[in-house]
C-alpha cells in the first residue's frame, strides 16, 4: 500500500511539472503585485506613508512594468521631499508609458524643484500637450521659462494655458507678473483689472495690481488694493511693508506707523533685516 502511494505521488508530481509554464509564474506574481499595489493605496489613504511606500515598492519589484506602482512611489517620495527618488520613479513611469500625462507633469514638477529647468520644460511641454487642462503644468512651465530668462515664451505659455482654462486665477496672476517683469505694465494692469471685475475680493489679484500701481506712484489706488489683498492674505507680509510705504507717501503718518509696526512684529524672527529697514522708516515718522 505504501509503495502504491509513493508511485501515485510521483506520477502527480511529474504531471504537474510537465504542465507547468513560466508565464504562470508571471501571472501569479502579477496578481500578487496587484495585491501589494492595492495595499499601498489603502495605507496611503490612511496616512501610513512608510507602509504605503514599502507595499508600492514590493508591487514594482514583483511586476517591474506596473506603471501605477511606480507613480505611487514617486508621489510618496515627493511628499517626503526625497526628490531624487521621486524623479527616478516618475522617469520610470514615462519610460514605460510615454503618453502618461501625469507622469510627465510630476517629473517636470520635481525637476523644477531641483532647479533643473531645461529638463523640466521638456516634460511640462509634453504634459500640457497630452492634457491642456493641466493648470499646474502650465504654471510650472511658465515659471521654468521665466527662470531661464525666456520671459516672452513664458507669457506665450500662460496665454496658451488660459485659452484652455479661461479665468483660471493662478494663470491670470502668473501672466500678469510675467507681463510686468517684461515691462508691459499697461497690459499687466488690464489683465488684472479684467480678473478683478469677475472676482473683486481675490487677494492675490489685488496685491498684484497694487504692486503695479505702487510702481507708477499711484499711491491711493495702490493702498486701496493692498488693503483688500491683505484682508484676504494676512500672512503676505511684504504687502504690509508696501502698504505702509503708500500711507507714508500719502501723508497718512499714523496709518504708516501702525502698519510698519505690524510688519515689524510679523517678520522680526524670520526677516530681521526687513524689520530693521521698517524701523528706519519709522524714525522720521515718530520724531517729535
Amino acid at each position: 500500500m505504501r509503495a502504491r502511494w509513493v508511485v501515485l505521488t510521483l506520477i502527480c508530481s511529474v504531471a504537474f511539472a510537465a504542465g507547468f509554464r513560466p508565464d504562470e509564474v508571471y501571472a501569479q506574481e502579477g496578481n500578487e503585485a496587484e495585491v501589494q499595489y492595492r495595499l499601498a493605496l489603502r495605507h496611503k489613504r490612511a496616512g501610513r506613508d512608510a507602509e504605503a511606500l514599502a507595499a508600492a515598492r514590493e508591487a514594482a519589484r514583483l511586476r517591474p512594468d506596473h506603471v501605477a506602482a511606480h507613480f505611487t512611489i514617486g508621489a510618496l517620495e515627493r511628499r517626503a521631499s526625497n526628490l531624487d527618488a521621486a524623479l527616478t520613479a516618475f522617469s520610470r513611469v514615462v519610460q514605460l508609458e510615454p503618453t502618461n500625462g501625469p507622469g510627465h507633469a510630476m517629473a517636470g514638477a520635481v525637476l523644477a524643484r531641483l532647479n533643473r529647468c531645461p529638463e523640466a520644460i521638456e516634460h511640462l511641454q509634453r504634459a500640457t500637450q497630452i492634457n491642456n487642462h493641466d493648470v499646474p503644468s502650465w504654471g510650472n512651465l511658465g515659471a521654468c521659462l521665466r527662470r531661464t530668462r525666456r520671459n516672452e515664451e513664458a507669457i506665450t505659455a500662460y496665454q496658451q494655458g488660459l485659452e484652455h482654462n479661461p479665468a483660471n486665477p493662478d494663470l491670470l496672476n502668473n501672466i500678469s507678473v510675467a507681463l510686468r517683469r517684461a515691462g508691459r505694465i499697461e497690459e499687466a494692469i488690464a489683465m488684472v483689472q479684467s480678473a478683478l471685475a469677475r472676482d473683486p475680493e481675490q487677494p492675490q489679484f489685488n496685491i498684484n495690481l497694487a504692486t503695479m500701481y505702487r510702481r507708477q506712484e499711484r499711491w491711493a489706488e495702490a493702498a486701496q488694493h493692498f488693503e483688500t489683498g491683505i484682508r484676504g492674505m494676512p500672512t503676505h507680509h511684504g504687502a504690509l511693508f508696501d502698504l505702509a510705504y503708500c500711507y507714508e507717501q500719502l501723508g497718512r503718518d499714523q496709518d504708516a506707523v501702525r502698519t510698519y509696526r505690524r510688519y515689524i512684529e510679523a517678520v522680526r524672527q524670520s526677516d530681521p533685516e526687513g524689520a530693521a529697514r521698517a524701523e528706519e522708516r519709522l524714525i522720521p515718522l515718530t520724531e517729535g
